[in-house]
Order: C-alpha cells, then sequence, then structure tokens
C-alpha cells in the first residue's frame, strides 16, 4: 500500500464521521426546506416548491429575527475582541504556574457547559438575584432593575459564555510574536498604544480572525443562552427554529430558517474577512 492510501484509510473513520453527522443531516436539512406542510394537517407534502422562502422573506416578523440574531452577534464578537484580547496579552506574559492557571481560568466556561453558565446568569441577574440585591444594600438603586428579558441580558450572556473562544486563538497567535518587535518599537520611541495598533494587532490578525469566527457563529447560532436570559423576550434564531420545529411542529418552514440563516451567516462572515484583509492591507 503507498503512503497516499495509507493515510487515506487512516483518514477514512474521520470522514466518515462528518459525512454522517454533518453532511448528511445538512443535505437533508436543505431538502426539506423546499417541501411544505399541508394547511391544518402534520403531513409533510415531498413536493418541491419555494413558499417556504416566499413566507420568510415576505413576513417582517422572521426577517426582523434574522436581522437582531445577526447584530447580537456581532455585537457579542465586538464585545469579545475587546475584552479578550487584554486578557490574552497577559495570559502571553505570564510565565510558570501563573499562565497555566490563568489557562485553566478561561477553559472553565468551556468545560462547564452553557446551561450551568446560564443558569449561573439569572441568579446573579435576575430581579431578586446577586447584582440587584447588592446595588439595594449599597443604595445605588433605588428599584431592581431588568437585566435580563432584553438584549442586554442576552448578550451579557453571549459574552461571558464564548470570550473563551476569543481569548484562546488570541493566544495561539500572540505567543508566537517575538517580543523584541514590541521592544525595538519602544526603544524607537513609540508610544504603547501605537506599538499595539502598528507592530502587535497586525501580528495578531490570523487569531483575530479565528476569533471574531468562532464567536460570531457560536453567538447566532446559540440557543440556550436566549431562550433563557432573554426570559420569551427576545426572539433570535436559535429560539425561533426550535418553536417552529418543536411546538408549531412545521419542519419545513424550520429547515427554511436554518437554510437562510446558514446564508446570512456565510455572507457575514465573508465580509469579515474581506474587512480584515482590507484593514491588513490599508495597515501595510
Amino acid at each position: 500500500m503507498t503512503g497516499r492510501g495509507a493515510a487515506l484509510l487512516l483518514l477514512a473513520p474521520a470522514i466518515l464521521l462528518v459525512v454522517v453527522v454533518f453532511l448528511t443531516p445538512f443535505a437533508l436539512v436543505f431538502v426539506t426546506a423546499f417541501w411544505q406542510q399541508a394547511p391544518g394537517s402534520w403531513i409533510v407534502e415531498q413536493s418541491f416548491t419555494t413558499r417556504n422562502f416566499a413566507r420568510l422573506l415576505g413576513d417582517p416578523y422572521f426577517a426582523a429575527v434574522i436581522v437582531r440574531t445577526l447584530r447580537i452577534g456581532a455585537e457579542a464578537t465586538l464585545a469579545c475582541l475587546l475584552l479578550g484580547f487584554p486578557v490574552a496579552l497577559r495570559i502571553v506574559r505570564a510565565r510558570g504556574q501563573v499562565r497555566g492557571l490563568l489557562l485553566v481560568l478561561m477553559l472553565l466556561p468551556l468545560v462547564c457547559g452553557a446551561l450551568v453558565q446560564t443558569l449561573g446568569m439569572l441568579n446573579l441577574f435576575s430581579l431578586t438575584g446577586v447584582v440587584n440585591g447588592t446595588l439595594r444594600r449599597l443604595r445605588l438603586a433605588a428599584h431592581a432593575a431588568h437585566f435580563l428579558g432584553n438584549d442586554f441580558g442576552v448578550l451579557l450572556g453571549l459574552v461571558q459564555a464564548f470570550l473563551p473562544l476569543m481569548v484562546l486563538p488570541l493566544v495561539s497567535v500572540l505567543g508566537r510574536v517575538p517580543p523584541e518587535f514590541a521592544a525595538a518599537a519602544s526603544s524607537l520611541g513609540a508610544p504603547p498604544l501605537r506599538v499595539l495598533l502598528r507592530i502587535v494587532l497586525p501580528l495578531a490578525a490570523p487569531g483575530v480572525a479565528a476569533g471574531c469566527t468562532l464567536v460570531f457563529a457560536a453567538a447566532a447560532t446559540s440557543f440556550v443562552t436566549p431562550a433563557i436570559l432573554g426570559q420569551g423576550h427576545v426572539q433570535m434564531f436559535g429560539t425561533l427554529v426550535y418553536q417552529q420545529a418543536a411546538l408549531v411542529l412545521d419542519w419545513p418552514f424550520a429547515s427554511a430558517l436554518c437554510v437562510a440563516m446558514l446564508a446570512a451567516l456565510a455572507a457575514a462572515l465573508l465580509m469579515l474577512g474581506g474587512g480584515l484583509r482590507l484593514a491588513a492591507r490599508l495597515r501595510g
């Protein structure tokens, strides 16, 4: 057996897993999006139609949900980048056990899972939670603040949940940047902010792109966090698809929503990649 044949044989289980777990369900969702559910019935008619997409585009409610999802996903991505970049720098510059401890603390949200984190946020920011109780005891607020049940509460939960997805790629990239570059720029009189913007940030562009892609995709398709922290008042893509598939039992329309959202995500990520490349060229 040749080397290429042996490599293909070793890759076969992984390729089979991807085909069975990802490609086949996605193909089924794509095909189902062009079927239709008979009016007043749960029977799915397996005949080609674009009625689901016409309904999606013709009803402003569904378009507004997709726009809100993309907006909150973009806001969560920007917040994670602004918060995560200093954290990544601190982790890279740490040494020994301190660096390991910081990495473990950053990985904890991913280990605990979205449900545990979201329930913790619910206890913290509810009307009778720790934050509101502390504000009242310190006499900083006369009435309980509504952190949940709005876009801010969902955004807060998404940033807390997916911040590690931004930090870890940045740590990987920044760890390969020679510290002598920043030191040389500083020795030539460049202020710290200019060193960060002109030296460190361009070299960290691959990590920024990877982190933004991961956070945006995860935030835009999240279900648990919007469902719990939104408290039924913030409809996003994940909650809308669950509603159509599990409650209304309209699988063709739920599939059409998935296809439309995947197309919107692909377009947004292409725009993000193009913007980062353009920024890199302008800096160059």
